[in-house]
């Protein structure tokens, strides 16, 4: 419920607090609210790159805070085929294990770093020119599809 009004009162209060920018209303739009691994709340706007140029120049004020402003792009990945764009419960795949790509959970997984295999990047190498490396899991930030 707190979380859902602070939303809803977010674009005003940004709009009123942070004039100097000159954002129009059509300019933000307040998507949700979630809590980071430290338990801070993070704010997820959609800006246009007008706007994003503005907030990532200084800080922005939002209540009694001065916030950082950053990219936020959030990608769903399946937990059942560890790949992207999609959740475990639409997944029409077969189940792959996000570490070694063979056919097992996370949890029954025993492999090495060694073994480890992106089931994203071994399929992509197939479509593109360059080569590619797997030699990672499917769940590391260094992942080229990940990063794409």
């Amino acid at each position: 419920m707190f979380q859902m009004k602070y939303v809803e009162n977010a674009k005003e209060l940004i709009m009123k607090q942070n004039s100097e920018l000159c954002i129009e209303n059509e300019d933000i739009t307040p998507r949700y609210l979630f809590k980071d691994k430290r338990k801070a709340n993070n704010l997820v706007l959609e800006v246009n790159s007008t706007t994003r140029m503005k907030f990532l120049v200084k800080k922005m004020k939002l209540g009694w805070n001065m916030c950082n402003v950053d990219y936020y792009i959030g990608i769903n990945g399946c937990y059942k085929c560890s790949k992207f764009n999609h959740r475990a419960q639409d997944c029409k795949g077969e189940l792959n294990c996000p570490i070694c790509a063979e056919n097992h959970s996370l949890r029954e997984c025993k492999a090495t770093k060694e073994q480890y295999k992106c089931i994203n990047c071994n399929f992509n190498k197939y479509n593109q020119k360059s080569p590619v490396n797997t030699q990672h899991s499917s769940i590391e930030n260094s992942c080229s599809c990940y990063q794409n």
